[in-house]
């Protein structure tokens, strides 16, 4: 098994404290830490609107994005001069073996419905030792927290929040109403036509996913308590009708805090595979 850390391949403190520090890190900063080196020809899978295509440009040679979310590929295609292809779920990629240097599946594995084929194919995309970077939610102690899966547990409170407590009508139907499943096809981030659940990982099973040829570099797993900082930020925003949407400033300056540490109590899993012959 891969070392959790090895000071060659993970980035390193002073890299987590010059990052943002006026505030915490998220999954899109653990996942540009980690890529700080020449990418060649990279293929985000899941690109969304392409901010994180464009956040990397420098250290590329050519970008390509793809993602099942029409409107999201289409912002993308409007707003980053990256090639942004709408997929759909079950297809094979639009391209050939081994055509990227690095592929990034960042905060989507966790999405989709096979998780072994997405993987199998991102492997058949990557060239011979080229680069795949996964991020996705680590399975912890706090894992029962994860506020993303309000809408799934509890879909009428879910509701009520937004509509009734935060008066957020339109961004509800955009994003979970019968308008986006409909046309989309999806509710949020998840296709109806799974089971839908914002799942959570240990390397093991991330591990147990990946085909062979997909040498693990290096994983870790950062971020102790995120889960129940970010469910007590909404709380109070629930509880204040919207008019606290932020933590308080101890709690805050925690948060950036624990956002820069790695360990075992972490909520968020970073793994970094080479492709080998």
């Amino acid at each position: 098994m891969a070392a959790r850390l090895t000071q060659s391949t993970a980035p390193t403190a002073d890299r987590w404290r010059s990052m943002f520090p006026e505030r915490s890190l998220q999954w899109q900063d653990y996942a540009d830490g980690w890529l700080d080196f020449p990418l060649g020809d990279v293929l985000d899978f899941g690109c969304g609107n392409g901010a994180f295509l464009d956040r990397i440009a420098g250290r590329c040679r050519a970008r390509w994005g793809v993602d099942i979310d029409a409107e999201q590929v289409a912002a993308a295609q409007a707003n980053t001069q990256a090639d942004i292809r709408h997929i759909q779920a079950d297809d094979p990629l639009p391209f050939a073996d081994g055509s990227f240097d690095t592929v990034i599946l960042v905060e989507v594995i966790e999405h989709v419905a096979d998780e072994r084929a997405v993987l199998r194919e991102i492997a058949r995309v990557l060239r011979i030792g080229g680069h795949l970077l996964l991020t996705t939610p680590h399975k912890g102690l706090l894992t029962f927290l994860d506020p993303g899966n309000v809408k799934f547990v509890a879909p009428r409170l879910h509701r009520f929040i937004h509509c009734t407590v935060l008066r957020r009508q339109d961004y509800y139907e955009q994003r979970f109403g019968a308008t986006r499943q409909r046309e989309q096809g999806m509710t949020a981030d998840f296709t109806i036509d799974q089971r839908p659940w914002h799942r959570h990982y240990r390397y093991s099973r991330i591990r147990a996913l990946a085909p062979a040829e997909l040498e693990t570099v290096a994983w870790v797993v950062y971020f102790p308590a995120f889960r129940a900082l970010w469910s007590l930020q909404l709380v109070l925003r629930v509880l204040t009708c919207g008019r606290i949407s932020e933590l308080p400033r101890p709690l805050r300056w925690c948060n950036k805090c624990l956002s820069r540490r790695a360990g075992a109590l972490g909520d968020q899993l970073v793994v970094l595979f080479q492709k080998r012959a």
